[in-house]
């Protein structure tokens, strides 16, 4: 990615299949100068097929969508944007999908009860780390 794209906002694509969880926290990552909220989704499949995706830095990922987990929303959204940082979130705590999620191309997981404030920085980080190229994967 161009240097001269790092000061613009990262650029967030929320998927997770609660309508009110997902509100709540498209609201809270949109008060966040440095964060912009391209989409708000319920599924796996809207995540893999989206537009923007292409221009996504980091997508947060509910683990226990319906259908396709989040675990495997990663591996196909990792295939699509090898660029593209995620962020698996689950409301269940740290347990053996934690292992899982890291193994499939997560960067990081997160328990959705986290202060929002460890949630905004765990996004800004990862998003930052994907526009360095210092900070590549090194599967991409």
């Amino acid at each position: 990615m161009d240097a001269s794209r790092w000061g613009d906002p990262i650029r967030v694509l929320l998927v997770e299949d609660h309508p009110g969880f997902r509100l709540v926290l498209c609201a809270l990552l949109e008060a966040d100068e440095r964060l912009i909220v391209i989409d708000d989704v319920g599924s796996a499949a809207e995540a893999c097929e989206h537009p923007m995706l292409e221009h996504v830095d980091v997508a947060l990922i509910d683990v226990g969508l319906p259908g396709t987990s989040g675990i495997e929303a990663t591996k196909r959204l990792r295939q699509l944007n090898s660029e593209i940082r995620v962020l698996i979130m689950s409301g269940s705590g740290f347990d053996s999908a934690s292992d899982e999620a890291l193994a499939a191309g997560a960067d990081q997981y997160l328990e959705k009860g986290a202060l929002h404030e460890d949630l905004i920085e765990a996004i800004v980080d990862a998003g930052t780390r994907g526009r360095d190229p210092a900070h590549s994967r090194p599967d991409s």
